[in-house]
């Protein structure tokens, strides 16, 4: 017979196995947005790759802090002017640089990205923003592959001109053979917005999955059990029934039994009971009885 406890199994099994099937990544998918809408796409020029690749060359204290801003590029790559500000915010930058790396293990690089600010036709200020570091390990020699990295939001206050910044702080065991920069508006949609329906109906079928298994264990257990008849519930009422004048002439002891007293202390209270009703029973008058027995004196 096919048992209730390898049913609920089999459904909690199907359950995970549909969301780990969900949850995998699927090949081909589409490039990750990291805005609303992507408002410009630049590709560095061919002096600013040069510089990057030579900078990344001579580099050799990797990963120290003190000697960061001595290995920052002096001159960062600014961008083509354009108009950012209210109804567009946040702005976000992406680089993806390629590269060939020079021998088998680490690959390491460290990047500052940031805004050049225009307040006026003669007046502008720089903000460079520390980029997480991209790391990769386990590389073959001469293997071809990509970094990408992303800024923090940025908000502008009111319409203004900006220009998007890249600068190399540094680099270990890679040959930089081209960057690419983009800049997106707007929030980065939700990730469950953009869940296709194969993926979507693996997911709702693992949840079917996994509240049917669910409830019913629970079914189970709120099954009522069966109720075994009484058979001695009429002799007790009848020996209960019985009991009543009795109870009724030994009240003292039975009170005593209650309060839980020690059988030695129930027949002394008796005692003080029977003697305390004989005293309250007798006539309390008093008669004036004379004594003749004693002479009177006179005075």
């Amino acid at each position: 017979m096919f048992s209730s406890a390898w049913l609920r199994a089999g459904l909690l099994l199907a359950a995970v196995a549909s969301f780990a099937v969900a949850a995998t990544p699927a090949r081909g998918q589409e490039p990750r947005a990291y805005g609303q809408r992507l408002v410009a796409q630049y590709r560095l020029p061919t002096e600013a790759i040069a510089r990057y690749a030579a900078l990344a060359a001579g580099t050799s204290l990797v990963g120290a802090p003190d000697v960061k801003s001595l290995l920052a590029d002096s001159e960062p790559w600014v961008g083509p002017e354009q108009r950012a500000g209210m109804g567009h915010n946040p702005y976000t930058l992406v680089f993806t640089v390629h590269g060939v790396t020079r021998t088998a293990g680490a690959v390491f690089a460290q990047w500052q990205a940031g805004w050049k600010v225009y307040e006026s036709p003669v007046t502008s200020r720089a903000w460079l923003m520390a980029m997480p570091d991209i790391a990769r390990t386990g590389l073959a020699a001469g293997e071809a592959l990509s970094l990408t990295g992303s800024s923090s939001r940025v908000s502008f206050r009111g319409e203004r001109s900006v220009a998007p910044m890249l600068s190399l702080v540094q680099a270990s065991n890679l040959d930089i053979n081209d960057v690419e920069v983009q800049v997106w508006s707007g929030a980065a949609p939700q990730a469950w917005a953009s869940i296709p329906w194969p993926r979507a109906a693996l997911v709702a079928l693992g949840a079917a999955c996994l509240l049917v298994g669910l409830g019913f264990t629970y079914w189970q257990r709120a099954q009522p059990a069966p109720v075994a008849p009484v058979a001695s519930a009429q002799p007790l009422r009848s020996s209960a029934a019985s009991a009543l004048p009795r109870a009724k002439a030994d009240a003292p002891t039975i009170e005593s039994q209650r309060l839980g007293a020690a059988p030695a202390a129930l027949s002394a209270q008796s005692r003080v009971l029977a003697a305390l009703h004989q005293v309250l029973t007798l006539d309390p008058t008093v008669h004036n009885v004379p004594d003749t027995t004693r002479r009177r004196s006179r005075l």
